[in-house]
């Protein structure tokens, strides 16, 4: 599908302001002023983020409550239970807490519960069957619980508290908790909504060290660096796709610099077999390759081991859980291959099935783990909402993606009388229903996601951040760049355009992958190696484009790094 190209255009008065008072190129103040930075203050904090300028944890509501509560438990050697969501975000969550609860001295354990056998979030089978045969008097959520009102109940019933960590929104506080600490809160006036759950747990342990130490805990025992988690929350704000601003910037920006500097056992394993051990590790690194491999274990086998990976103190056993999650990774990307290979068939089919506004797909058995990833690689082809649907014994579970613009989440509202269950974003939501309800769901869908598509554009938008000539890309400003980062949601790596460009050479690599080497300016003077992924028809090119868009990047390779263009569209 046709992209259309948007050059952004940024306040002209914000980037003279910039330019002149931060000392920057106009380059740097142009990507800023277009990421919302208009004043020196705010260029200061953008370009020096710092633990320093975080929020304070106790403005959250129900982080007194929490902090007194855990301190009870320890003080009472109370046994305390960290239940998180199977996702990396929820992963690492729980191993902040943990790590953190160990060091405190706490007898403390956690439980990360089965995708498809389990399902997600906190239930009462879970209270009754496990959390009271093992004894334990407190359970702290992590990246979940906030809709689980009647199995908090339950516990409460029963002699156990719970104290909710999370970050998805609230329809209803759950009543019986001890505490929930939750920015979406409406009674939570702290603008951190934008948090990843790891983040979320991350708060509670800076109040909760904080609370520790007017009490006198630390005198005995070793004060925890917290800096030492950072790597955790920064792999667990990425993989969940926050906005990459404020409190998560610079907690992602700590985080990247520890794993840099020392990273532990796991995460460095899981570098190692991931590829390029030589790269360093920043949040597109995350993105796509410690992240898919973390969360293969959850989508596949149990995401316990992930955690497992994250928390372990031994070399032996890291290499282990790392070469597994690895392996899962290999056969996730197989079977999600192999399921959209199937899909696209399908879509040959009825000529008028691409013509629908939502993709609704569903099919006998598919694995539940790879239902979200196929559904987003719809959303990427077809620029359209799409819903994976896996049928079993006559029931149904679904994933869905968006795009912007098209509320899922809001459109599944509408659909409730014909869903068992749904819970999401306007991005991406989970859903199950009575097989028999399929059709009159996607019936459904189609119609209210029309009428919201009906002034959305065709295509996808393609926002460019400036021209600048391929003559411009120098290490100077690579190193210039470097310094906007980390980058990611809601604040994407720079994109820009350059014009006349001649290919000096071009092949084929993988089965749609077009390497080249472009000629700067006129050809006579240097050239730049590029890449561009996933070529629609014939990879090969003429001698020349019309314009290109493209992300300037270093390319690492046996020690060593060298410029490369990572080309996202062309114009011939």
């Amino acid at each position: 599908m046709e992209k259309q190209w948007q050059l952004l255009d940024p306040n002209p008065e914000s980037v003279r302001i910039l330019t002149h008072e931060v000392g920057c190129s106009p380059l740097i103040a142009r990507l800023m002023a277009i990421r919302g930075i208009g004043s020196t203050a705010q260029a200061t904090r953008f370009l020096n983020p710092s633990l320093g300028s975080l929020t304070p944890p106790l403005e959250m509501a129900g982080m007194h409550d929490a902090v007194r509560r855990i301190h009870r438990a320890l003080a009472d050697d109370e046994k305390i239970l960290v239940f998180g969501d199977y996702d990396v975000d929820g992963v690492t969550a729980t191993a902040v807490l943990t790590a953190f609860l160990r060091r405190c001295g706490a007898r403390v354990g956690y439980y990360i519960p089965h995708r498809i056998a389990d399902g997600y979030g906190l239930g009462a089978d879970f209270i009754k069957n496990r959390s009271l045969l093992a004894g334990v008097g407190l359970i702290i959520t992590a990246d979940c619980g906030s809709g689980s009102g009647p199995a908090i109940t339950l516990a409460r019933k029963k002699g156990i508290h719970t104290i909710v960590t999370d970050h998805h929104p609230i329809v209803q506080l759950p009543e019986d908790a001890v505490a929930v600490v939750n920015p979406t809160r409406q009674d939570c006036h702290t603008n951190l909504t934008h948090l990843a759950g790891v983040g979320v747990a991350f708060y509670l342990v800076i109040a909760l060290r904080a609370h520790l130490r007017k009490t006198g805990f630390w005198k005995n025992r070793p004060e925890p660096n917290l800096k030492q988690l950072c790597d955790l929350v920064a792999l667990g704000t990425v993989a969940d796709v926050v906005p990459l601003i404020g409190e998560n910037r610079a907690l992602t920006a700590a985080g990247l610099q520890r794993i840099n500097q020392d990273a532990r056992l796991g995460i460095a394993a899981l570098m190692h077999m991931s590829g390029s051990p030589d790269a360093p590790v920043d949040a597109e690194a995350i993105a796509f390759r410690l992240a898919p491999r973390l969360n293969a274990a959850g989508r596949l086998a149990h995401a316990r081991m992930a955690c497992e990976l994250l928390l372990t103190e031994n070399r032996q056993k890291a290499t282990r859980l790392a070469g597994t999650l690895c392996r899962l990774n290999s056969r996730r990307q197989s079977m999600e291959s192999a399921l959209l290979e199937s899909i696209m068939g399908r879509l040959a089919g009825p000529p008028d099935r691409l013509d629908r506004p939502v993709l609704v797909m569903d099919g006998d058995r598919w694995h539940e783990g790879i239902l979200g990833i196929v559904a987003a690689r719809l959303v990427r082809q077809f620029n359209r909402p799409a819903v994976v649907i896996s049928t079993k014994n006559g029931m149904s579970k679904g994933s869905g993606r968006s795009i912007d613009g098209i509320n899922l989440s809001a459109a599944l509202e509408q659909c409730t009388d014909l869903l068992d269950r749904f819970g999401g974003h306007s991005l991406a939501a989970g859903l199950s229903l009575k097989s028999t309800n399929i059709n009159a769901f996607r019936a459904r869908l189609e119609t209210i996601v029309g009428r919201m598509a009906a002034d959305h554009p065709g295509g996808p938008a393609l926002s460019i951040d400036a021209r600048v000539p391929l003559d411009d890309i120098t290490p100077e400003l690579m190193d210039n760049l470097d310094r906007l980062g980390p980058f990611g949601q809601g604040n994407p790596y720079p994109l820009f355009m350059a014009a006349g460009v001649r290919i000096h050479a071009s092949k084929t690599v993988g089965e749609r992958h077009r390497q080249m080497l472009l000629a700067c300016g006129s050809g006579k003077g240097g050239k730049l190696s590029a890449i561009q992924f996933n070529v629609i028809g014939d990879p090969l090119v003429a001698d020349r484009f019309e314009r290109i868009a493209y992300r300037p990047q270093w390319n690492y390779w046996k020690g060593r790094k060298h410029l490369q263009l990572m080309v996202e569209d062309t114009q011939s």
